[in-house]
């Protein structure tokens, strides 16, 4: 029985887990999906096209400066950095 087009999809970068960068470094947000309408953001109310892996409007320099304030919350992944695809092990060249 074939599989549906949407069953055969990589899931979005909101839908995989990804991981929470240490306070003080930055989060990787090269996905498309952080992209979207102006919307105000969520920490300091300026607007932004931004939009966190779970889809809240933030800024990426606010969201990363939250992690830093917020050590203990920012564990349960409010703020997370988009999944690295995994290397090959034959992709050592220089």
């Amino acid at each position: 029985m074939p599989q549906s087009s949407r069953a055969r999809r990589k899931p979005a970068a909101s839908q995989q887990q990804g991981t929470i960068p240490a306070p003080g470094e930055l989060l990787d947000w090269r996905d498309s999906s952080h992209f979207r309408w102006v919307a105000a953001c969520t920490l300091c109310q300026k607007p932004t096209p931004l939009r966190s892996n779970a889809g809240e409007s933030v800024h990426k320099t606010c969201a990363e400066a939250w992690i830093s304030a917020n050590p203990t919350e920012a564990r349960l992944s409010r703020f997370v950095s988009d999944p690295q695809p995994k290397r090959r092990n034959d992709d050592d060249h220089a």
